[in-house]
């Protein structure tokens, strides 16, 4: 195509149609829409449903059913009426996520559109109704096929016979296998599993044979899925005899067993324990040629977990390494194990090494070595181990300490990271800095200043205490608004020689702003600048903050324009904070004034976090009586699709009301209702003279 646009050949709507189910074969329904859309533009060739329905095929297969109805919907824009197939996709569509009534009403829009529906439009709704497992409306849809004269095929019997299995129904699916029969319509290998699969679920091992059996009565040949179906009831039940008995028929009847068929028979004799049976197995898997897997081995191991015979749980290991597999925990546990039931220590350790240094080395394996030198009363050994599994970060050791209070605290879950810290402190181990760093936040975090200035103190009574120490528990105290325990601390922290960062000054600036002193929190900035600390957004959006909390809003913009000289932008957060102060000081123009400033600095608008400024805005106007203000923003919003509270619409209807301007409050309940917001407990108003028309329908206000 792109050879085609850089000469002179003309592209053709055979071309794109190429070039469609191209993209539609590998799954692209991305690239489908891409060069639909390509040829959709191309004003000079025709159009035809060809194209079209390809798309609906990949958006059905991908079970697309919305995208794939937009679809119908352009086809009949551009003048392209849907046909059949463009029916039998959405209907399929429908049929993968077992909508059935979804893929009816597109059933009938065949007929509606003066189209005849065929055995494909029958048959993808019987498939709906199998997904669902509603076997009476697969049954309906069935006779009524027949009634249009069309005759089911094995599919159509098929789905319906899984939809009776899939509802429970397993006698009513042997009647439909027979009806199927009878009408001449060969049931297939499918048509049998399907009730072998429901009876195997409820454990009837002897209806499963039968109903084999009955198969090749019917000169239907079993496949594989078949047999393993029926195997897998002998594993369930331990069946050795009848297993080996169906492998011999499966191999009579041509069928080469699958790896999976292989690992169940294998299975059957090593999860008793029976390590001949099982390798008898493996010996004939390697007869037939089929390839062993992880999972042929890890089974295998099994059978030595209660055995002594560690020469054959070992050549087992080794044949896997052969095999090109990487040994998992649980087959050196298995191997571990045998090892230890022998009484061979000196191959358990062998094993636990190699684990080790594969990465794949546990607590459980570990310990069921150190529990056997225990046993025997060898301390050296289980100290050895216990270095080990210390080493491996698993237990004992400071690091492993460390790292489980790191993880607890991590995870918020700062009493159980204390309780661990307290045990390796009772243990003599050295807790690093970190580690307390670790706590204080994670106790700072919860807002408990107590207890992280707790073991801040610990922290400094063993000199491992840092700026990130008394940042953490200055931080907590600023979320408490305890400026003065907060100042307290930073003159510890100074007094400690340990100098403040920008992080500190911001938790001190902040608890000045939650506590409404915007005078102390200039002064500590102040401070900060004299020692060489830069501030950071954080720290002037806290100065904004303090301001518009201490009614100083001209302050506030101050340092709005103090950032700005700085190099600093104004951020939502900025802006919010003197736009929401300006509606709480009924100062509607300043809030106005700002967001408008916030537009211009693309900070407001579509895809942006400002729905509170706008809000904001909306309702300080309304607070002063400025309805047609306050609507007028409002307006905005839905316009630009930003969020819109159930809040906002009340204030800008009470505002009406209260101007006596009931019509355009009964406007705005209309447009809250439209919203799907609850206009419950709002107050009733005369209908609007323009019949309850929102003003997003009229001129909007």
């Amino acid at each position: 195509m792109e050879s085609m646009r850089s000469g002179s050949e003309k592209q053709t709507a055979g071309c794109y149609a190429a070039l469609v189910s191209a993209c539609a074969r590998a799954g692209d329904v991305a690239g489908v829409e891409r060069w639909l859309e390509e040829l959709v533009a191309q004003t000079d060739i025709p159009l035809t449903s060809t194209c079209f329905n390809v798309t609906l095929s990949a958006c059905a297969k991908v079970g697309q059913i919305s995208k794939a109805a937009s679809w119908v919907a352009r086809m009949k824009d551009l003048g392209v009426m849907p046909d059949v197939m463009s029916f039998n996709a959405m209907i399929a569509a429908c049929a993968r996520v077992g909508e059935i009534e979804e893929a009816e009403k597109w059933f009938d829009q065949i007929c509606q559109g003066g189209l005849q529906p065929n055995l494909v439009s029958h048959s993808s709704v019987i498939h709906a109704c199998a997904k669902a497992g509603d076997f009476s409306r697969a049954e309906m849809w069935l006779e009524k096929m027949i009634a249009s004269s069309i005759q089911p095929n094995a599919i159509c019997y098929n789905s319906l016979i899984h939809a009776c299995t899939k509802g429970g129904q397993v006698d009513r699916a042997i009647y439909w296998l027979d009806e199927m029969a009878a009408r001449g319509v060969q049931p297939t290998v499918t048509s049998y599993s399907t009730i072998m699969d429901s009876l195997v679920k409820a454990a009837d091992v002897i209806a499963v044979e039968k109903w084999l059996a009955r198969m090749a009565e019917a000169g239907v040949e079993a496949d594989g899925v078949s047999y393993n179906m029926l195997l897998g009831a002998y594993c369930k039940s331990g069946d050795a005899k009848s297993a080996r008995a169906l492998f011999d028929q499966m191999r009579s009847n041509g069928v080469i067993p699958t790896t999976m068929f292989f690992n169940m028979l294998i299975n059957i004799h090593a999860r008793n324990g029976d390590i001949q049976g099982a390798s008898r197995w493996m010996s004939e898997m390697r007869a037939c040629k089929v390839r062993a897997d992880q999972v042929t081995f890890n089974t295998a191991l099994k059978a030595f977990r209660r055995s002594t015979d560690v020469a054959g749980a070992e050549a087992i290991l080794q044949d896997l390494h052969v095999a090109g597999f990487k040994p998992n925990a649980s087959e050196y546990r298995s191997m571990i194990n045998t090892c230890l039931q022998s009484d061979r220590l000196d191959r358990a350790e062998f094993w636990l090494e190699e684990m080790a240094q594969n990465g794949s080395a546990d607590v459980s394996s570990y310990s069921s070595i150190i529990a056997a030198y225990s046993n025997v009363g060898d301390v050296k050994k289980v100290c050895h181990w216990l270095d080990q599994m210390e080493a491996e970060g698993l237990s004992g050791t400071a690091s492993a300490y460390n790292s489980f209070v790191q993880a607890f605290a991590k995870n918020g879950d700062a009493s159980a990271a204390e309780t661990l810290l307290q045990r390796s402190a009772t243990s003599q181990l050295d807790i690093t800095g970190a580690t307390y760093n670790t706590l204080i936040s994670a106790w700072s975090k919860e807002g408990n200043a107590d207890r992280a200035e707790y073991w801040l103190k610990k922290s400094v009574d063993s000199a491992k205490a840092d700026v990130a120490s008394f940042s953490a528990v200055i931080h907590a105290c600023a979320k408490a608004s305890d400026l003065r325990r907060a100042e307290a601390l930073l003159e510890q922290m100074e007094q400690t020689g340990i100098s403040a960062n920008v992080v500190t000054f911001n938790s001190i600036i902040n608890a000045c702003a939650r506590c409404g002193e915007a005078a102390r929190a200039e002064a500590w900035f102040k401070k900060m600048e004299q020692r060489g600390v830069d501030p950071g957004m954080l720290t002037f959006n806290s100065l904004i903050n303090a301001s518009s909390k201490g009614d100083n809003l001209d302050r506030a913009e101050h340092w709005m324009c103090e950032m700005r000289s700085r190099g600093l932008a104004p951020d939502v957060v900025s802006y919010g904070t003197v736009i929401h102060a300006s509606m709480v000081q009924q100062q509607p123009g300043r809030a106005e004034r700002l967001l408008e400033a916030m537009r211009r600095d693309q900070l407001a608008g579509p895809g942006k976090s400002s729905a509170f400024c706008y809000t904001s805005v909306v309702e300080a106007w309304a607070r002063s009586g400025d309805f047609a203000a306050a609507g007028r923003w409002l307006s905005e919003m839905l316009e630009q699709r930003i969020h819109v509270s159930g809040a906002s619409f009340r204030a800008v209807i009470e505002a009406c009301m209260k101007q006596g301007k009931h019509a355009e409050a009964q406007k705005w309940k209309v447009v809250m209702k439209e919203q799907g917001l609850s206009v419950a407990g709002l107050f009733s108003t005369p209908r609007a003279k323009n019949g309850g028309k929102s003003p997003a329908h009229s001129a909007r206000i």
